[in-house]
């Protein structure tokens, strides 16, 4: 990141960063406990959970573009 980002705005750029890893990583885990369950129920509950945890990225994306856009750093969205 460039020198000219504030402190307070690199470490909240680092922390979307890192959550949005976190709910990549939730994501996966939950995808795998809907492939191995054999329970109707839980597998309900897993691709449920998957279903959150994408939401939460998607959330989490959107706030880190909007503070890279507003600092006028390049941000290149991935899917």
């Amino acid at each position: 990141m460039p020198d000219k980002i504030e402190p307070i705005e690199r470490e909240l750029l680092a922390i979307l960063e890192q959550a949005i890893e976190e709910e990549r990583n939730s994501a996966g885990r939950y995808r795998r406990g809907a492939e191995l369950s054999s329970d109707p129920d839980a597998k309900k509950m897993f691709e449920r959970l998957v279903q959150d945890e994408e939401a939460h990225e998607r959330v989490l994306k959107e706030r880190y573009y909007e503070i890279k856009k507003r600092l006028g750093l390049k941000a290149y969205k991935q899917s």
